[in-house]
C-alpha cells in the first residue's frame, strides 16, 4: 500500500458466471443417508484462534449475497470457531451433514463445529452491503478491507498472523461492465489481499518477464494514456524483483487495475496478483513499483503482528527506490530519495508517535498507532543505511533468503534481522533499534 498526501489510504482478472448456492437456515441436522447416526451439532462457542486454512468465496453482485466455504484446522478438544462478520447478515451456517448452530453478536460470528482430527469444512451463507470508503465494497465498485474490515465482505480473521488460501467467483456483474479478480490464490496470504473491481475496463497487455510472468493493466474510460505511462517500465521493474528476490509467487499473470477512489485519493493497494491503483496514480511508475514489490513483502510474506508493519511498508518503500533507480536511472532514484526525505521530515514534525517498530505483538491499533509515513520512511532509510554498511551484494541475498524461508507464512521483523545477521555477517539489531524503535532519526543516518 502506498499513501499520498491527500489520501486516507493510500491474477488474471476474469468474469465468471456461476449460480450461488441457496442459503441454509439454522435448523436440525439432516438425517443420515448411510444408516450411521449423525452426532447433533454442538452449541456455538467463541474461538478466534482456530486457524482458517482455505476460504472459498462465491459472490453475487446482483443480490449482494455471498457463500463462504471455509476449511478450518481440525480440533479434538474444542468445538468453537469464530469469525469477524461485523458488516454481514448471516443467513445460515452448515457442513455437509447439515446445519450448524451459530450466533452473531457485536460483529463476531460464533459457530459450533464438531470435533475432527483433520480439517473441518463449513459453509456460511450471508448478505453484505456497500460500506464507507475503504471499509469493504465501495460505491464505485471496488473493494478494500485493509487492515481490519474483511468482516464487512466475508467471514474472516483480520489478524495477519492467520493466513488463508483463496478461491473467488463473482457473478451478477452489471451489463456492459467487467469484474476483475483472481480466481485463486494458492499460498497462505493475509485476509486483506483478496479483492475485486467492477467497471467498464479495457485490458492493456504489457509484456512478459524473463521468468514468464505475463503483465497486464486494466483501465477505466479515459485512462489509457495513464495506464501506458505508469506501466511502461513495469516489465523491467518486475524483472528486477524476480531476479533480486525470487520468482513471482502468485501465478503466471499479474498487473494493475485502475480503481476510482475519489478526487483526492492517490495511491494503491497490494491486491496481488491484480493490485489496485487509484485513477489519479495509475500513471505514476513509482506507485506501480511500490505495489508490485508487495508481492514479496506484505503479501508473499505477511507481518506476524501489526507491530511488524514496517516489514511490509518500510521494506517495500526501500525496494521501490531500488527498482526505480535500477530501471529509470540514478537521477530518477535521487528524486525518489529526495521525496522520501521530504515525507520523513514532515512525519517527524507531526504530533504522532515516531516509533516505526513498536515492542510487543497484538497490542497496537494499526490505524491509530502505526499507519502513516513513519513506518514507510524510517523503514526505507533504515534499509538504505544497512545497504551502505553491508553492500547490495550481501543485503540482496539476505532479502531473498528471508523471502524464500517465509514465503506463504507470517514473520516478524526480527526474523528478517536474524537472516541479515546470518547471511551478511553483520548484526543489524542496534541499527534497527536506532532507526525504528527510537523517536529520533539517527544523526549520522548510517549503521554503526
Amino acid at each position: 500500500m502506498r499513501i499520498g498526501r491527500h489520501a486516507r489510504l493510500v491474477g488474471m482478472g476474469i468474469v465468471i458466471l456461476a449460480a450461488l448456492g441457496c442459503a441454509q437456515d439454522e435448523g436440525n441436522e439432516k438425517p443420515s443417508t448411510t444408516g450411521t447416526p449423525v452426532e447433533p451439532p454442538p452449541e456455538p462457542s467463541a474461538d478466534l484462534s482456530r486457524n482458517i486454512q482455505k476460504t472459498g468465496l462465491t459472490i453475487d453482485l446482483s443480490t449482494m449475497t455471498g457463500t463462504a466455504v471455509i476449511d478450518l484446522a481440525g480440533s479434538l478438544t474444542g468445538t468453537g470457531a469464530s469469525f469477524e462478520a461485523a458488516g454481514l447478515e448471516i443467513q445460515g451456517v452448515s457442513r455437509a451433514e447439515g446445519p450448524l448452530k451459530w450466533s452473531l453478536a457485536q460483529g463476531q460470528l460464533d459457530v459450533g463445529v464438531p470435533k475432527s482430527q483433520g480439517s473441518a469444512q463449513i459453509t456460511i451463507d450471508y448478505k453484505f452491503k456497500e460500506q464507507a470508503q475503504f471499509e469493504g465494497l465501495m460505491a464505485k465498485g471496488s473493494t478494500l478491507v485493509w487492515p481490519t474490515f474483511c468482516g464487512n465482505l466475508f467471514p474472516c480473521h483480520s489478524d495477519p498472523a492467520d493466513g488463508t488460501t483463496f478461491e473467488l467467483t463473482v457473478t451478477g456483474t452489471p451489463a456492459g461492465m467487467m469484474t476483475l479478480y483472481p480466481p485463486a490464490i494458492g499460498i497462505d496470504v493475509p485476509s486483506y489481499q483478496i479483492a475485486w473491481a467492477t467497471g467498464s475496463y479495457t485490458k492493456l497487455d504489457i509484456g512478459t518477464t524473463f521468468q514468464g510472468t505475463h503483465l497486464v493493466a486494466y483501465y477505466l474510460p479515459g485512462g489509457g494514456t495513464d495506464a501506458q505511462n505508469g506501466t511502461a517500465k513495469l516489465v523491467d521493474i518486475m524483472n528486477f524483483y524476480e531476479t533480486m528476490l525470487a520468482g513471482y509467487p502468485f501465478g503466471g499473470e499479474a498487473g494493475a487495475i485502475a480503481v476510482d477512489w475519489g478526487a483526492t485519493a492517490y495511491g494503491g493497494m497490494e491486491h496481488h496478483p491484480l493490485w489496485h491503483v487509484s485513477t489519479l496514480a495509475m500513471g505514476d511508475p513509482w506507485i506501480q513499483a511500490h505495489e508490485a514489490a508487495h508481492a514479496w513483502f506484505g503479501d508473499g510474506v505477511r507481518p506476524a503482528c501489526w507491530e511488524d508493519f514496517v516489514l511490509s511498508e518500510g521494506t517495500v518503500s526501500y525496494l521501490e527506490a531500488r527498482a526505480i533507480t535500477e530501471v529509470l536511472g540514478a537521477d530518477e532514484g535521487t528524486k525518489v530519495w529526495s521525496h522520501y526525505q521530504t515525507r520523513l521530515n514532515k512525519a517527524m514534525a507531526e504530533a504522532a508517535s515516531k516509533i516505526a517498530w513498536p515492542e510487543g505483538c497484538g497490542e497496537v491499533d494499526i490505524l491509530k498507532d502505526l499507519f502513516g509515513d513513519i513506518a514507510y520512511m524510517k523503514g526505507a532509510f533504515f534499509f538504505r543505511a544497512l545497504e551502505a554498511k553491508v553492500g547490495k551484494a550481501k543485503l540482496d541475498p539476505s532479502l531473498k533468503a528471508f523471502f524464500l524461508k517465509h514465503k506463504g507464512k507470517a514473520a516478524h521483523f526480527q526474523d528478517l534481522l536474524d537472516i541479515v545477521k546470518s547471511v551478511a555477517g553483520y548484526d543489524p539489531s542496534a541499527c534497527a533499534a536506532a532507526w525504528l524503535r527510537s523517536e529520533a532519526v539517527p544523526a549520522e543516518q548510517v549503521c554503526p
